[in-house]
């Protein structure tokens, strides 16, 4: 019996291909159920922008606005900004997302590539190939896998891997920045709170000068310049409060930007800090920062993954073995040889690559090869400016420690006591309001300066310790107890930033088998 329907097929098969090539544009979307968002604060891009306006104002209505968080108000530690800024900074959940991207693509490079599939269709028999014994073949399937050389796919597995402790040792220094960035805003907060404080205190003083300057100058015992006098000293000190007042605005717009809050959140720092001291050892703190920053750990795991590459270069010099199984369709139908007898045909192949352009593979060694040299010179550089930073930072925190020390033994006592002594001589009248304004304002310049210097050296140990890459103490641990390969986990509520420990302690990271949760988005801390 003569079959019609092989001969149909070519069209239906070009019909199939038309109808393809003219698909609508507009998709019918799967249920909502069956789409998992990577998280519920990623915005969804618009496609088909008809308007650039309306395009920008679709996207801000998509984008969630800055939070505002009560639970911050009021006086706070520090460590508190430290733990809601590690939670909520975008920074360092961007770090994060490059973290779960780089893990993700581990399972990609470690798998095979997509067997392939082909279907030959003869629908002419007078055309398609005949056999004597087994008949019409009308179809001609194969399906073929390549397999690269053997270890290829473990070391492509431990590069991609290397790129995620690369991810890691980044989210480690967007962490560090972040702490850093939150202390150095802390204590601009609280010197501009002891300087708003001071000032406010001294207001109050000038302004009973000025009443006692204005009974004596109705009973003639002071003259109307020390009344002009005491009004100007108000006037300077009003001065000197909206300016520290515009400083405070700004300390609190930066220290919100860290925590991914409305600048209008009323931070406030706690009214007295302790003061922080300098590492007895800058040796140590050298060593510390080989062993705990992370970004130059992070340049340790580049070089690995470069040798990795080499290694990868140097398997293009073995084929990619390929291995397939073929199946002909035979049939006694339209079969030119009365002795068909229809039966299929199964056949197996091998097949390989040839690795023949020696030059193109010598020049990939070679690019693998330089790319590493590069990292380990990048490695190189990146410690002596580790070195650099901390000893420029490590000099700055001993000068604003020293100077501190002298104003809190020397000037600070003096200046009390010359207000003292000017503020009697006054009352008994043998001196008049310009000496007491002027005993007034040297100690109120005094206390400023001991605040100024405090905060000073508070920024620089925050710098410092990003230099590092640990938090400091007086006096770093010995050589033996440096931070292990592998830092601690991220820090619970009841600790500081980089937990109970204050010998050395890196922020979050963990192994590349098992990247950070990312913090909730919701404003709680964990």
């Amino acid at each position: 019996m003569y079959r019609r329907w092989p001969r149909l097929a070519a069209p239906l098969i070009l019909l199939a291909a038309t109808g393809c090539a003219h698909a609508p544009r507009h998709v019918t979307p799967p249920p909502a159920g069956d789409v998992k968002p990577v998280d519920t604060d990623v915005a969804r891009a618009s496609h088909e922008v008809t308007h650039p306006i309306a395009a920008e104002a679709q996207l801000a209505a998509e984008i969630p606005p800055v939070p505002v968080a009560p639970e911050l108000l009021g006086p706070q530690p520090v460590d508190v900004y430290i733990r809601r800024a590690l939670a909520e900074n975008r920074t360092v959940r961007a770090a994060h997302y490059n973290v779960v991207a780089l893990k993700a693509r581990i399972p990609q490079v470690t798998a095979l590539e997509d067997p392939v599939v082909s279907n030959t269709i003869f629908p002419i028999p007078a055309v398609a190939p005949q056999y004597s014994l087994m008949g019409y073949m009308p179809y001609d399937v194969m399906i073929a896998q390549q397999f690269p050389w053997f270890g290829t796919v473990r070391i492509r597995g431990e590069a991609a891997g290397e790129d995620v402790k690369v991810a890691l040792m980044e989210l480690a220094s967007a962490q560090l920045d972040t702490v850093s960035a939150v202390k150095r805003a802390y204590y601009d907060l609280a010197f501009n709170q002891k300087a708003e404080s001071l000032l406010l205190e001294n207001r109050g003083l000038t302004e009973d000068f000025l009443k006692l300057a204005r009974e004596r100058a109705k009973s003639a015992t002071a003259t109307q310049v020390d009344v002009l006098r005491a009004e100007t000293a108000i006037s300077d000190i009003d001065r000197e409060l909206e300016a520290t007042r515009a400083a405070l605005a700004a300390a609190r717009a930066s220290l919100a930007r860290e925590l991914h809050v409305s600048p209008e959140t009323d931070f406030r720092a706690l009214p007295e800090l302790p003061v922080a001291s300098v590492p007895a050892e800058i040796e140590r703190l050298y060593q510390l920062a080989v062993a705990s920053r992370p970004d130059l750990r992070g340049r340790l795991s580049a070089i690995a993954r470069d040798e990795k590459a080499v290694e990868l270069a140097r398997k293009r010099y073995y084929p990619n073995i390929t291995l397939g199984l073929n199946y002909q369709l035979m049939e006694k139908t339209n079969a030119e040889s009365p002795m068909a007898s229809g039966m299929p045909n199964v056949g197996m192949f091998v097949g390989f690559n040839l690795p023949v352009y020696r030059k193109k593979l010598a020049a990939g060694v070679c690019e693998a090869q330089a790319r590493a040299a590069a990292d380990a010179q990048l490695y190189e550089a990146e410690r002596d400016q580790a070195n650099r930073d901390i000893k420029d930072l490590f000099a700055q925190a001993k000068v604003q420690e020293n100077v501190a020390g002298l104003l809190r033994r020397t000037n600070l006592p003096n200046a009390e006591q010359v207000l003292k002594l000017t503020a009697g001589e006054y009352t008994a009248g043998n001196v008049d309001t310009l000496a007491l304004i002027t005993a007034q304002r040297e100690l109120l310049q005094t206390q400023l300066q001991v605040a100024q210097v405090e905060s000073e050296l508070g920024k620089a140990l925050a710098a410092l310790e990003r230099a590092v890459g640990v938090q400091l103490s007086e006096t770093p641990p010995p050589a033996g107890a440096a931070p292990a390969a592998t830092p601690p986990p991220p820090p619970s509520e009841s600790s500081g930033p980089f937990g109970d420990d204050k010998e050395g302690k890196a922020p979050a990271e963990k192994a590349a088998e098992d990247p950070p949760a990312l913090p909730p988005t919701d404003g709680s801390i964990r």
